[in-house]
């Protein structure tokens, strides 16, 4: 029995579609099964930032105005090692303002939330900070560092990732001094990720302590590294509640 997700934080779940193979098919099914928003991936092919021109993003947003989805975000996995140091640093910063752009554009044309989901640390390089920093004032979109503990930026709550680092997600949730830039539904059991309440997450925990923070985005379904991907997304839709 899969614990329920409630709308007590005044939101209802995003699907997010990292996982959940191609893309256009991807956001018709979540559609279908009800979502009224999802979280892009940045990597898939046909949804990369730095490959989508003006017109491919246009097309992208009526689709997604077609389909009754809002946008809750853009995740974009890149590893967190490549925005501290080396060669990999000015590519890592360039698809993640390029990730911004999108998501503010997208969040433009067809409402929804412009914030970028990365892992970053604490680490990362200082010209690289200043840069996601002036891109973030200048797009208007916010970058949530889903890394646990996070670095400087906007803190990402993905509560798999604060149970691998030994945390308690309703737990950190309430030490923030404001609510996080965004937040996910995510599990961790003994042999990696599972379901949310199979594994160590309290869910009624910390969806009141993201109610008692303020947190008023959409929650993200994160699906990644489940054995049945769709099978949780159909579960947890609005249509099965």
């Amino acid at each position: 029995m899969r614990a329920a997700w409630s709308v007590r934080c005044g939101v209802n779940l995003a699907l997010g579609l990292c996982g959940l193979g191609e893309a256009k098919a991807a956001l018709r099914r979540a559609a279908e099964l009800g979502y009224r928003a999802v979280q892009l991936d940045g990597a898939a092919p046909g949804m990369r930032p730095r490959e989508l021109d003006r017109s491919a993003r246009r097309d992208l947003a009526s689709m997604l105005r077609r389909l009754g989805l809002g946008v809750a975000g853009v995740d974009l996995w890149v590893p967190k090692e490549h925005f501290h140091h080396g060669a990999h640093t000015e590519r890592a910063v360039g698809a993640t303002v390029s990730a911004l752009e999108l998501a503010a554009e997208l969040a433009s044309l067809g409402g929804g939330s412009a914030a970028v989901a990365v892992v970053m640390g604490v680490g990362a390089a200082a010209d690289a900070l200043a840069a996601l920093r002036e891109a973030e004032q200048r797009t208007g979109a916010r970058l949530a560092d889903h890394c646990w503990p996070p670095g400087a930026g906007g803190v990402g709550i993905d509560p798999a990732a604060v149970i691998l680092a030994g945390g308690q997600p309703h737990t950190e949730v309430l030490r923030l001094g404001a609510a996080p830039v965004a937040a996910r539904l995510s599990d961790l059991g003994p042999v990696g990720r599972v379901p949310a309440g199979r594994g160590k997450l309290d869910v009624t925990a910390y969806e009141v302590a993201l109610a008692t923070r303020g947190y008023s985005g959409p929650v993200v379904l994160d699906v990644r590294g489940l054995l049945d991907a769709w099978g949780e997304a159909a579960a947890r839709a609005p249509g099965a509640r």
